[in-house]
């Protein structure tokens, strides 16, 4: 019988399971939440692809944050990752990100 509980909040995230997941990436999907619509205003969407190519590049750290004028970008991984699984999970939140809130105003 499996025993697990998640929640995100703004700001924090909690999680409990009766198997391990330390040290493991794990890609499921959480919480997706898409702003409205700034249309193809190309000023904004390079702006914001801009935010989350600085928040996914490699810097060696776990939490990463950037102002980028009107728009502002955080990313942490949990410290039992390592910085390469880490940086694959970044990637792939930012793709399914830009491919889900294509042209929203935040997520």
């Amino acid at each position: 019988m499996s025993t697990c509980g998640e929640i995100q909040l703004e700001g924090c995230y909690v999680k409990y399971n009766n198997t391990s997941f330390f040290g493991a990436p794990d890609k499921m999907e959480v919480c997706r939440r898409c702003g409205p619509s700034v249309g193809y205003n190309s000023d904004v969407l390079n702006r914001i692809d801009s935010a989350l190519a600085f928040l996914v590049g490699g810097n060696g750290e776990y939490f990463r944050e950037g102002d980028f004028g009107s728009i502002q970008g955080v990313a942490q991984c949990i410290q039992d990752l390592s910085l390469s699984d880490c940086q694959d999970c970044l990637s792939e939140a930012t793709r399914r990100l830009r491919s889900v809130c294509e042209t929203s105003s935040w997520g």
